[in-house]
């Protein structure tokens, strides 16, 4: 990998205010998104705004800014603006009606402007700062729900706006390090446009602007400024305002370790509950299921909902009601009866992070969750980003579209990835070892397996080897694992969602799990004689707790769970009804 450079940065021109291209997007097209408060909720904003006026021409915020205000309009017209690959200036939407607000998801999750915003002609505004927008949402419910649906509308708009420049990866579909900083944005729900330089007519264009050469890519770039050349995860984190800092409070009342959809149903809860809830998370908000292409079992979405989509609405309903957000922030170790508890209390939980911080807690949730196992084929881990995958989203499947692929596994995930990348490649050989579909997912998922034109499902088959050249997979080897037959299938891509290793491996002595490393809970912590030597109190442990009181555990990486999204929402609701009675008796 390159070092990080970085490269100058000039903010996009407003250009002049007179002479901007007509809206791409309007209020008689989306009037969902263009949402305005009335004379009393106006009167409402008070005390979180303050009144601002601007002159013709000038920016309320540019392209790339962190930490940028949330804005509702009083008088004037607001223009929000984008710049195309060649530079072209490019209106996205104009605000000229009293009451519409100024803003976007970044607002919420502190990530930097999507876009830049320019008063048209004076204009006067009511202007909140990141911390009164978050006060807002949580204290005035008839507000909150009129700036979620815009936010939640305009979100859909965006992903969907085929004209949207926004932030732009400009590498290699064959270079490691473009795939990996595609993956990493997409993880944190970054909106990104991709150049690949081996197709895209517009890379020799954008290159001869910023002044780079091929060799330079990846680079990222916003709209109308280069940004990095090949970034690391960390500073991708620090120039774009992705890291949200640990919140210093001298206590907590529940630190949730795991932003997966435990976590984040749990942050609801809990914060609903009037619980002072921080989430913590090594990578993203998400875990595996934000990378699911789409899930057809969850109560209300009865034609499914893609796993980024479901992910992105817990995250905006827990900061609604105030659950804090810490990622990334790595847990590295749990410990107890350090420090004097308070009030007389019993002792509050450390929570240690990387880097030598610690938390104080009066109750824990680990959520952290379980990951697949890496593929164990000859040469596979050469390929790794690079034709071998351990997801399959919506990016992967269009980087694959007309192709041929392959899916190891007999989950129910490895079938949702089948039926979901069988949209779009041309056919999809589904691996498994054993004999039969159905066995570790649902009927109605492996019949449309069975009755699919384009997806072959392949038995007691397993992947000998990869082989490829030019730094991409072209091809797998199997074998029979009946008859010992050997065959060569060329694909492009293989996905593998086999197994699941559990995230527990910095978990101290005094948590109890299983011989795979699954946290055990509940009366499985008594019948564990270690774990029953272990139990320092007269009563039973709570449903979801783990063998330290305080402590307790939930989906993929508790023992006996069922892996799936749903039971994942309704154990975050059980765990925080077990935290809810420990903190009462605490």
């Amino acid at each position: 990998m390159q070092p990080t450079k970085n490269v100058h940065v000039t903010p996009a021109s407003t250009g002049d205010h007179g002479a901007y291209p007509a809206p791409l997007v309007s209020r008689n097209q989306y009037p969902a998104a263009f949402p305005a408060f009335n004379t009393a909720q106006l009167q409402a904003l008070g005390p979180h705004a303050r009144s601002q006026r601007y002159a013709p021409g000038e920016a309320l915020f540019s392209v790339g800014e962190r930490q940028f205000r949330f804005y509702v309009l009083k008088s004037g017209r607001i223009a929000l603006i984008d710049r195309s690959a060649t530079g072209d200036l490019r209106t996205l939407a104009i605000h000229e009606q009293a009451g519409e607000f100024i803003g976007d998801m970044a607002n919420l999750a502190g990530n930097p402007a999507r876009a830049g915003a320019v008063a048209l002609g004076v204009t006067e505004v009511y202007e909140i700062d990141p911390e009164g927008l978050r006060r807002l949402l949580s204290e005035n419910p008839a507000l909150s729900d009129v700036i979620l649906s815009g936010l939640i509308a305009r979100q859909r708009i965006l992903e969907d706006l085929e004209h949207f420049a926004g932030l732009r990866v400009i590498g290699s579909r064959f270079h490691y390090d473009t795939v990996r900083i595609r993956e990493f944005l997409a993880k944190h729900r970054v909106l990104f446009t991709w150049t690949d330089t081996e197709e895209d007519p517009t890379t020799d264009g954008l290159l001869q602007r910023f002044g780079l050469q091929i060799e330079e890519t990846p680079v990222l770039c916003w709209t109308g400024a280069a940004l990095l050349r090949n970034p690391s995860n960390a500073a991708l984190v620090d120039q774009l305002g992705l890291g949200q800092p640990v919140e210093a409070e001298p206590l907590h009342d529940l630190v949730i370790i795991g932003a997966g959809p435990v976590g984040l149903f749990a942050a609801v809860y809990a914060a609903l509950e009037g619980l002072q809830t921080l989430l913590l998370d090594g990578l993203a908000p998400g875990g595996q299921a934000a990378r699911s292409s789409k899930i057809e079992n969850c109560l209300g979405f009865p034609i499914g909902v893609s796993g980024a989509a479901l992910v992105e609405s817990a995250a905006l309903q827990a900061r609604k009601f105030g659950a804090r957000f810490a990622v990334p922030a790595r847990v590295v170790g749990l410990a107890f009866g350090e420090h004097a508890g308070q009030g007389g209390g019993r002792p509050p939980i450390v929570v240690r992070l990387e880097g030598n911080e610690q938390l104080l807690t009066r109750a824990v949730l680990i959520a952290t969750g379980a990951k697949y196992r890496k593929l164990s084929a000859e040469g596979c881990e050469r390929f790794e980003g690079l034709g071998v995958h351990y997801a399959a989203t919506k990016a992967e499947a269009q980087r694959y579209t007309g192709a041929e692929v392959a899916v190891v596994g007999a989950g129910h995930l490895a079938g949702q990835a089948a039926v979901f990348l069988s949209t779009h490649a041309q056919r999809v050989y589904l691996i498994l070892r054993g004999s039969r579909l159905g066995q570790s997912m649902s009927r109605y998922l492996s019949r449309r397996i069975e009755t699919s034109g384009n997806i072959e499902v392949l038995y007691r088959t397993k992947i000998r080897r990869t082989v490829g050249e030019g730094g991409h997979l072209n091809g797998i080897e199997l074998e029979d694992d009946g008859h010992k037959q050997r065959r060569t299938l060329r694909v492009q891509a293989v996905f593998s969602l086999i197994g699941a290793v559990p995230h527990t491996a910095w978990l101290p002595s005094e948590i109890r799990t299983d011989q795979n490393g699954f946290i055990k809970t509940g009366r499985a912590v008594l019948e564990d004689r270690q774990g029953l030597a272990r139990w320092p109190l007269k009563r039973q442990p709570f449903l979801l707790e783990t063998s330290r009181p305080g402590v307790f555990a939930a989906g993929d990486v508790r023992a006996e769970s069922m892996k799936r999204v749903p039971s994942a929402v309704a154990e975050g609701a059980i765990a925080v009804e077990c935290i809810r009675q420990y903190l009462k008796a605490a």
